[in-house]
């Protein structure tokens, strides 16, 4: 009974802090200062994950059912913990790409922090998730930026208006303008 709940406090406490990240954001066009940040519908998610764990958990207790050791542990890997991760994303300090001006802040898990520069960014390689950025004197990345967060427009924009090199794989390079042109025709017709 304890661990359900210290589940229920958590799911608790991470959904008021979530609302509160929600109310604060503030989306912006601007491409000089903004944020890109999990969105709130991670936060959803997890919690919809996290009442399905709930309710099963209160289920078993109403009921009198011994849940094993090992199923347990495999009941937190596949469901608890990624509810609880999804629910944490959106909140500031968990995972940020901070841009204000040229200067770029990385901040993981509250206290990971490192500072570049959008000057030093050398180019940008795009992936199945996102883009990871490369900045001079480094063979590695420098940081990713996840395109499923808010305001990762607002970074491909930055990265064309500097002129900075994003490289495609194949098959997922953009469209020209004349490739756009085309299907809209092909659309009206």
């Amino acid at each position: 009974m304890a661990f359900l709940r210290a589940i229920i406090v958590a799911f608790i406490v991470t959904g008021v802090l979530d609302l509160i990240t929600k109310r604060t954001s503030k989306k912006t066009d601007s491409i000089d200062k903004f944020v890109v940040r999990a969105p709130i519908d991670f936060a959803a998610l997890g919690a919809i994950g996290m009442v399905v764990v709930i309710g099963i958990l209160i289920f078993c207790e109403i009921d009198g059912t011994v849940i094993p050791e090992l199923v347990m542990v495999i009941f937190f890997m596949v469901g608890i913990f990624p509810g609880f991760l999804l629910m944490i994303a959106p909140i500031e300090g968990v995972w940020d790409v901070i841009v204000d001006d040229d200067d770029i802040t990385v901040v993981k898990a509250f206290v990971y922090r490192r500072h570049w520069k959008f000057s030093k960014i050398t180019y940008g390689k795009m992936k199945r998730g996102g883009m990871k950025v490369y900045v001079e004197g480094r063979t590695r990345k420098a940081f990713f930026v996840d395109a499923m967060c808010e305001h990762f427009s607002n970074f491909m924009e930055r990265m064309e208006k500097e002129g900075k090199e994003v490289i495609y794989p194949e098959g997922m390079e953009p469209y020209t303008e004349e490739e756009m042109d085309v299907e809209e025709e092909q659309a009206e017709d």
